[in-house]
């Protein structure tokens, strides 16, 4: 498996991460912020991510955040994009700037797109509608947008979501417009 991830030079931020397994089409997915995984170590997540790629017939995927920060709470994700202006902390701007920017550069060379940022999204909304926004608007013609479901407030589901929206390994892929 090649394994890639492109990462800040000073480590705390990450805009991609890939894996890739053979030479069918690659599976872009969309989450939250970034937990510690790079090119040499799978999380949980990306772990599973892996087998649903897998089992949806792509040949590895790409993952891209809302969120840059590396961190494995979302509340520091969370304060980035609420409060940067509030800081005057310039830095954070131009970092969340910048990746939507890698988003969107990563969503026209996608096989597909996955979005999956879960219901955390409730707490800067606003920031997510428009990276959703940005995706739909950058979306080549034909390649699917799809979730793994919808969490009860409308968000495209986590794969390590729980209790009755848990994931199972062998999840299809929804569309994103007629999930439920």
């Amino acid at each position: 498996m090649q394994r890639t991830a492109r990462l800040s030079p000073c480590g705390a931020y990450r805009s991609t991460l890939g894996r890739v397994w053979d030479d069918r089409p690659v599976l872009l997915v969309c989450m939250f912020n970034p937990s510690d995984a790079d090119h040499l170590v799978d999380d949980p997540t990306i772990t599973l991510l892996c087998r649903i790629a897998r089992h949806n017939g792509f040949g590895g995927l790409v993952v891209v955040n809302g969120i840059p920060l590396r961190s494995s709470t979302a509340a520091q994700a969370v304060d980035m994009v609420n409060n940067w202006d509030k800081r005057c902390d310039w830095h954070a701007r131009d970092r969340l700037q910048e990746n939507v920017g890698v988003i969107v550069d990563e969503v026209s060379q996608a096989g597909a797109v996955l979005l999956a940022w879960g219901a955390l999204a409730d707490r800067c909304s606003n920031w997510f509608d428009n990276v959703r926004e940005d995706i739909e608007c950058a979306l080549p013609e034909g390649v699917p947008l799809y979730c793994l479901g919808k969490t009860t407030g409308g968000y495209p589901k986590h794969p390590m979501a729980r209790g009755k929206h848990k994931v199972p390994k062998d999840a299809r892929l929804v569309l994103w417009r007629e999930a439920v």
